[in-house]
């Protein structure tokens, strides 16, 4: 077992970051303005198979999805089509897309890091960590770089790294404020509640963004804020925790949000469940809003798509109307889940 600090210490930690390094950046953010020309959904299908809330495309806008049991498949946006990636892979709790093709982590009881080509579903490489879970864990995100993957717990909120070279893997900033949902989850104005009425938060730290640099991760819970964190900072062995809270910048605030997304330009995409609103945040870190939609208000997930035409760039939204659980704002509309495809100015 690693060597963890003592609840005592932990806890200072957590105090002195959440009253100096975590929030006052939020303070001074800038509302959300209209955009002067907005983005436009241009297509909408039914899908054939129930997805989870996981979207994620190749660097050339090729787009997969994971299925509720775990499988993969590749979506086609024009359609909506959905085709398996293979059959022999094993059921995956979440995936992202890279240059060097897709990465997964695989489900319970045994979670391992996987690579796999996104022509055949061939596992290029196959990397265990079991040793840097806790009991709980479960990896909602992560993004990879050539040399080390960054995963996220948020069954046991932390940070967990993989150097893709030893394989060896460490677990890092377990029980941070900023990894754990605090607000209410908010959708068309109203608290999500589960059947029992009890508001939820949106569960803890759900997604995670790397930048075009590779130098800086961004991540926050479904309720946001959203805050960023260089990957050196994760990866220099040389750091204590005290010295890694510091460096965890709140970057902005946002509402309950049902998907987030980077461009190569740095631009966050992010779609306000609590409005309808489809949303964008650059480094220059204007807040814009680009378009306004009740379909937006059951989205899940999201991801660019390669312009059809040139350099349009596109989204691909997964849209989920509210049934199993108790939601107080229930759309009217079937239970089939949906995908948007929205052009952006």
């Amino acid at each position: 077992m690693k060597p963890r600090l003592s609840s005592f210490l932990t806890s200072a930690f957590i105090l002195s970051a959440s009253f100096l390094g975590l929030s006052p950046p939020a303070l001074a953010d800038r509302p959300w303005k209209d955009a002067e020309t907005p983005a436009q959904i241009v297509s909408e299908h039914d899908l054939a198979q129930p997805l989870a809330t996981s979207l994620t495309s190749l660097p050339d806008g090729s787009p997969f999805a994971l299925g509720t049991t775990g499988k993969l498949y590749r979506l086609d946006p024009i359609d909506g089509r959905l085709s398996t990636l293979m059959d022999e892979l094993p059921p995956l709790t979440a995936v992202t897309a890279t240059a060097q093709g897709l990465w997964a982590v695989t489900q319970a009881p045994r979670p391992a890091l996987l690579n796999i080509a996104p022509d055949t579903g061939v596992i290029l490489n196959h990397i265990g960590f079991t040793k840097a879970l806790a009991a709980g864990s479960h990896i909602s995100a992560l993004q990879v770089t050539d040399s080390t993957a960054f995963l996220v717990d948020d069954g046991v909120p932390a940070f967990i790294v993989i150097d893709l070279k030893s394989g060896q893997s460490q677990r890092l900033l377990e029980g941070v404020p900023s990894l754990s949902g605090h607000a209410p989850l908010m959708r068309h104005g109203q608290p999500v509640t589960t059947a029992t009425g009890q508001e939820k938060t949106g569960g803890n730290v759900h997604f995670l963004l790397l930048d075009h640099s590779k130098d800086w991760l961004f991540y926050q819970t479904a309720t946001g804020p959203l805050y960023r964190i260089g990957t050196n900072i994760l990866t220099d062995s040389s750091l204590g925790p005290a010295e890694r809270i510091e460096a965890m910048t709140n970057w902005r605030r946002t509402p309950s949000l049902g998907g987030l997304t980077i461009d190569r330009n740095d631009t966050l995409y992010m779609i306000d469940i609590d409005h309808g609103d489809l949303l964008s945040f650059g480094a220059d870190r204007l807040p814009w809003r680009l378009m306004h939609d009740d379909k937006l208000y059951d989205a899940q997930a999201i991801t660019l798509l390669k312009g059809r035409a040139g350099p349009q760039r596109r989204l691909a939204v997964l849209l989920t109307p509210p049934s199993s659980e108790k939601d107080t704002t229930p759309t009217g509309k079937d239970n089939h889940q949906h995908l948007l495809e929205i052009t952006l100015p």
